[in-house]
C-alpha cells in the first residue's frame, strides 16, 4: 500500500507492551508501538513517511489513534501510564500543542498519564528551542522520557539539558546482565544519577527471569520486555 494512502486512511494499528514496577511487581503502564500489516517494521513506515514529507501527519495521527484505541477499551480504570513514541520534529511542529489539547479534551484522558518517549532516530539541531517546546508541553501536564539511551544519536546531552521524567536504557544493557559486571556497574551509575535527580529509570529488553532478578536486585525501578509481557493489541489485554 502506498505510504500516502496508509497515512490518509490510517491503515495502521498499535500494540501495547506492559511496563512494570520491578520492585513492587506490578504493571504501571504500556509502551504503545505502531504496526502496519503491509510493512515489515514500523521503522520502514516512518522512513517512507519522512521521504514523502508526511512524517508529522503519521506521527500525530498515530498518537491520536493510540489514545483513542486505549480509551475505547475499559482497562484498569484508565490509571495506566501511556508511553507514546514521538519524533523531535513533531514536538517542534507549531500545530502540535493545540493538537494535543484537542485530543485530551475529546478523549478525557488525563495528560499526566501521557509520557512522550523522544525518539533517538532523529537528531535535534537546536536544543534550546527544543527544550522550550518541551517545557510548554509540560505546562499541559505531559511527561517526557529519553528513549533507548545508549543507542543511536548522542542522547546523554538530552538527559542533562531536557531533564526528563524517565530515562529508558537500551535493551543492550539488559542482555545477559546477570553475567556482566561491566553492565551492572554502568547500570548502577544510571540508577544513582536518576535517584539524585528524581528521574524514573526503565530497563528495556528484559527477556529472562535471571535478567529480571538481576535488574531488581540492582535496584532498577522499572522494566520492560517479553518476559514481563509481549506487545499485544489492547483488546487482548483487557
Amino acid at each position: 500500500m502506498p505510504i500516502r494512502k496508509l497515512i490518509r486512511d490510517r491503515h495502521y494499528f498499535h500494540h501495547f507492551q506492559p511496563v512494570f514496577d520491578l520492585q513492587a511487581g506490578k504493571r504501571i503502564g504500556f509502551e504503545v508501538l505502531l504496526r502496519a500489516e503491509e510493512y515489515d517494521s514500523p521503522e520502514l513506515v516512518f522512513s517512507e513517511a519522512r521521504h514523502a514529507k508526511r512524517l508529522y501527519e503519521l506521527d500525530s495521527g498515530s498518537i491520536q489513534k493510540a489514545i483513542q484505541t486505549y480509551m475505547d477499551v475499559g482497562l484498569g480504570g484508565k490509571e495506566d501510564y501511556l508511553f507514546l513514541n514521538v519524533f523531535p520534529s513533531t514536538i517542534l511542529n507549531p500545530d502540535f500543542r493545540s493538537f494535543l489539547s484537542e485530543i485530551m479534551t475529546e478523549t478525557n484522558l488525563n495528560s499526566q498519564l501521557v509520557i512522550f518517549e523522544i525518539s533517538e532516530t532523529e537528531s535535534v539541531e537546536n536544543l534550546d528551542i527544543f527544550r522550550e517546546q518541551i517545557n510548554e508541553l509540560r505546562k499541559l501536564g505531559f511527561q517526557f522520557a529519553i528513549d533507548d539511551v545508549g543507542k543511536g544519536y548522542s542522547n546523554l546531552p538530552y538527559i542533562i539539558e531536557l531533564k526528563p521524567d524517565y530515562v529508558k536504557l537500551d535493551q543492550y544493557f539488559a542482555r545477559d546482565i546477570q553475567f556482566s559486571k561491566e553492565k551492572q556497574r554502568m547500570v548502577s551509575y544510571f540508577i544513582h544519577y536518576c535517584n539524585e535527580l528524581h528521574v524514573q529509570l526503565v530497563l528495556e529488553g528484559l527477556e529472562t527471569t535471571s535478567e529480571v532478578d538481576t535488574a531488581t536486585s540492582l535496584g532498577i525501578p522499572l522494566g520492560q520486555g517479553f518476559i514481563l509481557g509481549e506487545p499485544k493489541q489492547i483488546k487482548e489485554l483487557a
